[in-house]
């Protein structure tokens, strides 16, 4: 009956833990959802302490990243798509066991409060290796859970996303430790101040930030909702140009400063493709600095590539995205795994970009992020050290149906305006596009699935936070204290 129990508090916290993310948004329970799990770490031995823990992962994943499996089944209609979605939850899952393992080892040497940091900074240690190990995965940081509390968020331009992380551990450890010691108020008392000194800052920061912060720029935001399975047809594609043709019309006489489009918004290279051309042509006179999605091809290998491009034509600069997508854009040991699993054969494989600059026309400068560039904050970051007024972040979620998946990749979005107090305009072929000032609230959201083209207001400003000045510091300091709590509490 307790391994039962014990696999039910596991499970539980999992599931507690996922429903603080998009698009469930309890973003509250991420404060107690860490509570069953700390308890059966405490209660058990080492060894068990694995199995919790992977299952605690394991339920967590498999809620939040419940997408996973009919995107992969959708877009290469196979079966084996199950087996890639369960190894993906498992690997992630991992990381949980790994922090498991760690907890239930120092439990009885370490004292409470210790032990809590230790906990907080070995949970965004693992976040960050997670994001960058092999091919990387930065998806539902446990920060992110808190994108709709705007007052605990502002803290994230001293400590980035992963400073939230940070405390929602730490608070969770406190409050165990008040629950299972009643008579020991010090540890409520304390994580209500660490709650209270966050909340606090927030608030001055959002009164100092206020909505319109900056100078004001015109924006038209596309966000046409191709057909993800049919764009790559040649006869569909030119019916879709043709047609929006006319659509970009509805931009004509607003005298806008920037018109952005989403990630492939052509499937075809202007210097491949003459009817290309001449649509690229058409549509640039609509936007003073037009930024356009679109593939791109240099000795024989393909890009996945964003064109800045004036209302005269002229092509202002390149950017071809840096991070690929895995299992998505590119096949990492493709050829080995090609033998074993057919589903590999019928996923993308794009070259990856080396450079990254802000691309700067008149007094517009903008840094922009295809899809999941937005995953890495210090890209962002550089972005605005390199003189980036105005961030955006082009991208294509269409893939994801109408699941979790888009709810989740555009609140990243909200952390780096955040982060770095800047405006980050949003544009996805099929949503959520919008537009984000500088303290994180979202002044325009479109619906999923709907062919959307609006004018809207953002705001240039020049501000270096902390967090840019400092650098992508946290989980560095995090992976330091780690080690040096572990050294400390075995000696």
């Amino acid at each position: 009956m307790k391994q039962l129990k014990f696999l039910s508090l596991s499970i539980f916290s999992g599931i507690l833990l996922a429903l603080s993310f998009p698009k469930f948004d309890f973003f509250y329970l991420a404060f107690f959802a860490f509570i069953p799990i700390i308890y059966v770490l405490f209660s058990n031995d080492l060894k068990k302490s694995l199995l919790y823990g992977f299952l605690f992962g394991f339920s967590f994943w498999t809620v939040s990243l419940y997408w996973m499996f009919p995107f992969i089944k959708f877009n290469t209609d196979t079966l084996q798509a199950g087996v890639v979605a369960f190894l993906l939850w498992c690997y992630l899952s991992l990381f949980f066991a790994v922090w498991a393992i760690f907890v239930n080892y120092l439990k009885k040497d370490a004292k409470p409060v210790m032990i809590s940091f230790f906990a907080a900074f070995l949970w965004v240690a693992l976040e960050f290796v997670r994001t960058y190990l092999s091919t990387g995965f930065g998806w539902n940081y446990l920060g992110y859970s808190q994108s709709q509390f705007k007052n605990f968020i502002q803290i994230a331009d001293i400590l980035g996303v992963s400073g939230i992380s940070f405390f929602i551990v730490f608070i969770n450890f406190l409050l165990f430790y008040w629950l299972k010691k009643i008579n020991e108020a010090k540890y409520l008392f304390i994580a209500i101040m660490v709650f209270a000194a966050v909340y606090v800052y927030g608030y001055i920061k959002v009164q100092e930030y206020p909505a319109d912060y900056g100078n004001e720029l015109s924006v038209g935001i596309v966000q046409p909702n191709v057909n993800q399975y049919r764009k790559w047809d040649r006869k569909y594609n030119e019916k879709f140009l043709a047609s929006f043709s006319k659509d970009i019309k509805f931009f004509k006489d607003k005298n806008l400063s920037v018109i952005v489009y989403p990630e492939t918004f052509l499937t075809e290279y202007f210097e491949e493709d003459k009817n290309t051309e001449k649509f690229l042509k058409s549509i640039s006179s609509f936007g003073e600095l037009n930024l356009i999605g679109s593939i791109a091809y240099e000795n024989n290998f393909v890009y996945n590539s964003l064109l800045a491009v004036n209302n005269k034509f002229k092509i202002l600069d390149r950017h071809d995205k840096n991070h690929l997508v895995v299992f998505g854009e590119y096949i990492p040991f493709r050829e080995f795994l090609a033998k074993y699993f057919e589903v590999f054969n019928n996923m993308g494989d794009f070259t990856k970009g080396k450079q990254m600059d802000v691309f700067v026309y008149k007094n517009i400068m903008v840094g922009a992020t295809i899809c999941s560039e937005n995953f890495f904050p210090e890209l962002s970051r550089n972005l605005v050290l390199k003189g980036a007024k105005i961030l955006t972040n082009h991208t294509n979620d269409g893939w994801f149906l109408d699941t979790a998946a888009p709810y989740q990749h555009f609140v990243m979005n909200i952390f780096r305006a955040v982060e770095n107090r800047k405006n980050v305009i949003v544009c996805a072929n099929s949503g959520i596009s919008g537009v984000i000032n500088c303290r994180g609230d979202v002044l325009n959201q479109t619906s999923l699935n709907k062919k959307i083209l609006f004018a809207s207001y953002a705001y240039q400003n020049n501000v270096i936070t902390l967090y840019d000045k400092f650098g992508y510091l946290f989980p560095y300091i995090s992976i330091f204290m780690t080690m040096f709590l572990l050294l400390l509490i075995l000696i």
